[in-house]
């Protein structure tokens, strides 16, 4: 008569009762080396021996211990011989790296608008010891510069795993289920995920982000056993996009997971997910970091200290992945027919906005061209027919990999991109403000990722790679206009690279009054001509006076 089901229920008993000990009847010796953490009981002989595990600290929930993640063993009730046990099991442990182009990493710079894929690996535990249930449940939590997108995959071993959310009724439920076939169940923020966010148009770099992501493992344990995964490896492969509210610069966007799991044998556990009063284990907690980075232009007048609006200028990436959707702050000139509603956009002047006119350079002035006796000369529609409003701007900017960015300075003289990625610009200043001299040519910026939390690069001093760490891991590097004029703003989340830019005053616009500045310009030329008759007249008259 096989009696090992009873024993065990009678020693489950037992050890939850704590039992009464009457006597030291073993003695345990730890073994060394590759043996460590193992013991072997010597008992006077064959017989009935209560073994309890009596390690502490082993409930994840609200519980801190350099042990949290250890499993209890299973008692002991019989021993015919000496026997080496195990005290317990192995912690299990996650990680978590992000899919750089097929490289895994732990952290990454990024652009707002990107894809970030993530990849969580965990061993299969030993499930063999439990009754009818093991729980296993992977909890994630991204942080608010990060939008969940979904599941890619789940794969056990060579086994993949269907999504049982979307599935109906669900088919594990129920006596047929063999294990063949493995499911998970995903919440987010406690809701069973539908993928609803991948319907119609919803825009997750505008969605609110920082969702908390549950996958559980259904009929985890006798999924195991079916398929002999113990021991091997689970891959959990998912995906979030850079939102709008990502930090730059200094302060990474972090990026956490752990599993909880049943973590005592001599617990009958039950259903799928811990229930709030069970035991339970945790790993310790697996992260990723991604960066993203800011860049400002600061734009004075002579004095270098006084700002001007009104300066246009563009940044365009020179190198694949610079630049995908950007947060832009600035200002920003749109055709009168242009459609505002729900870009977040205001009219400067609110309810009566100034109208402005583009000049062919690139400028804009409030002086009407239909005003009478005007030169139009310099105007992009003389006729005045197409006319512009200024909108204050600080929203994200659809910038596909090589295309321009063109923002205008606002009043305080700031023009801002954030949320760029390493890689190589163009910036080109393609319009002074009103009165003042445009800075030709074009600077080329270059801007290099380092992971803050590795090494120093190969050539770098321990000086410099304090800054670049200080920096969030970026290094800046520019010409012409642009070199050696960056500073580092250092802010708890929101620090960039500032770049001063300084306008000289000289250019006019375009005037009223009379037939325009046409006349003054031809006038002053044959004043200047007639000058030059007077005085040679002069010297020649002097000359026959002689």
């Amino acid at each position: 008569m096989d009696n090992a089901g009873a024993i065990d229920a009678f020693a489950t008993i037992v050890g939850d009762t704590r039992g009464i000990l009457t006597t030291a009847c073993a003695t345990f010796t730890e073994g060394s080396g590759t043996n460590a953490g193992t013991y072997t009981a010597t008992v006077p002989g064959d017989g009935y021996y209560f073994i309890k595990d009596t390690t502490t600290k082993l409930t994840g929930s609200g519980t801190s211990g350099t042990n949290v993640s250890d499993t209890l063993s299973k008692y002991i009730l019989a021993v015919v011989r000496d026997t080496t046990v195990v005290a317990k099991d192995t912690g299990i442990t996650t990680d978590k790296k992000i899919n750089k182009s097929g490289t895994k990493v732990a952290a990454d710079s990024s652009n707002i608008g990107d894809t970030v894929t993530f990849e969580v690996t965990v061993t299969v535990p030993n499930t063999t010891k439990y009754e009818d249930h093991f729980i296993f449940v992977m909890n994630d939590k991204l942080p608010n510069g990060l939008t969940f997108t979904g599941i890619t995959s789940v794969v056990a071993g060579s086994k993949t795993l269907t999504d049982a959310t979307q599935e109906n009724p669900k088919p594990y439920a129920g006596e047929n289920y063999d294990g063949s076939t493995g499911y998970y169940s995903l919440k987010v923020n406690d809701t069973d995920a539908d993928y609803v966010w991948t319907s119609g148009s919803y825009d997750p770099v505008a969605a609110v982000g920082g969702q908390k992501i549950e996958l559980t493992f259904n009929e985890f344990k006798k999924f195991a056993e079916k398929n002999n995964l113990i021991g091997q490896t689970i891959t959990i492969t998912y995906t979030a996009v850079v939102n709008d509210d990502a930090l730059f610069m200094d302060t990474a966007n972090e990026n956490e997971v752990k599993f909880e799991y049943s973590n005592d044998p001599n617990h009958d556990y039950h259903g799928d997910n811990p229930s709030g009063t069970e035991p339970m284990g945790e790993t310790p907690k697996s992260k990723t970091r991604t960066y993203t980075t800011s860049l400002q232009i600061f734009k004075v007048d002579d004095s270098g200290e006084n700002p001007l609006a009104g300066a246009i200028f563009t940044l365009t990436p020179t190198s694949d992945g610079a630049m995908n959707r950007t947060v832009v702050t600035g200002d920003k000139f749109v055709a009168s027919g242009y459609e505002l509603s729900g870009l977040g956009e205001e009219f400067e002047g609110g309810n009566n906005p100034v109208k402005y006119w583009k000049l062919k350079d690139g400028s804009y002035t409030k002086t009407n061209p239909t005003t009478p006796n005007m030169n139009t000369s310099k105007y992009e529609d003389p006729t005045g027919a197409t006319y512009y409003y200024k909108v204050i701007f600080n929203v994200v900017e659809e910038a596909a990999k090589t295309d321009s960015l063109t923002v205008v300075s606002n009043e305080n003289g700031i023009i801002q991109f954030t949320g760029l990625n390493a890689g190589t610009y163009t910036l080109e200043e393609i319009a002074a403000p009103e009165g003042y001299n445009k800075i030709e040519g074009t600077a080329t910026v270059t801007i290099t990722w380092y992971d803050p939390e590795g090494e120093c690069p190969s050539g770098t001093s321990a000086e410099d790679w304090a800054t670049i760490k200080n920096q969030g891991g970026y290094k800046i590097e520019a010409t012409d206009f642009a070199k050696e004029g960056f500073t580092f703003e250092n802010g708890s989340g929101s620090s960039y690279f500032k770049l001063k830019v300084v306008n000289k005053s000289g250019t006019e616009l375009p005037s009223t009054g009379g037939i325009g500045t046409t006349i003054f310009y031809i006038v002053g030329g044959l004043l200047a001509v007639g000058a030059g008759v007077v005085l040679v007249s002069k010297k020649r008259m002097g000359k026959e006076d002689l």
